[in-house]
């Protein structure tokens, strides 16, 4: 008898996609910089709480020679730098980017991080010169030395797109996707 496709089991794990927001901002010094943002929800039982990771990764350097000629512009992901944001985090954000606040960080700098024997500075702030705003992260090591340093100016249309995302992500993160219909 030949199997049809219906008869394929049903407990067969589904391949996942990461699902990423991602921004890419080259330019033609080679000093650009690429962020992305990942929704991560726990497995049943888990003790870690659920959360947003931002990663921010450096352009790779360009080439010397005729810029016409060289392909288009690559990240270097395999030195990016990772925050995971709770909650709080994410509001923060949101109320610079609901136009509620300057900057984040309560009259700080930015939003402050300690782990793994390092600091790290999260800043959002809105551009003077125009719509958008200043997305920059920062980590030093315990003794001072800079680590990672890097930022962009996101669009105003990506900031309308990082708002939506991120409070569609905050009921995500409090209330589990029990409370998303299937799609």
């Amino acid at each position: 008898m030949d199997k049809s496709v219906s008869e394929v089991p049903r407990d067969l794990p589904k391949k996942m996609h990461a699902r990423r927001l991602t921004f890419y901002h080259p330019n033609t010094k080679g000093a650009g910089a690429a962020v992305q943002f990942e929704l991560r929800l726990n497995r049943e039982g888990e003790e870690r709480y659920d959360c947003f990771f931002l990663e921010m990764a450096h352009q790779k350097p360009v080439e010397e020679g005729d810029l016409r000629s060289r392909g288009p512009a690559s990240f270097d992901w395999g030195k990016k730098i990772t925050v995971k944001l709770d909650f709080l985090d994410v509001c923060e954000l949101l109320l610079v980017l609901e136009g509620r606040k300057e900057q984040a960080g309560d009259g700080r700098n930015g939003i402050y991080h300690a782990a793994n024997g390092a600091n790290t500075l999260i800043s959002l702030k809105k551009s003077s010169e125009g719509g958008g705003c200043y997305l920059g992260l920062s980590r030093k090591a315990q003794d001072g030395s800079q680590l990672f340093r890097g930022n962009l100016l996101l669009s105003e249309a990506e900031c309308v797109g990082l708002r939506c995302v991120f409070q569609s992500g905050l009921f995500i993160m409090t209330f589990g996707s029990s409370g998303v219909p299937p799609i």
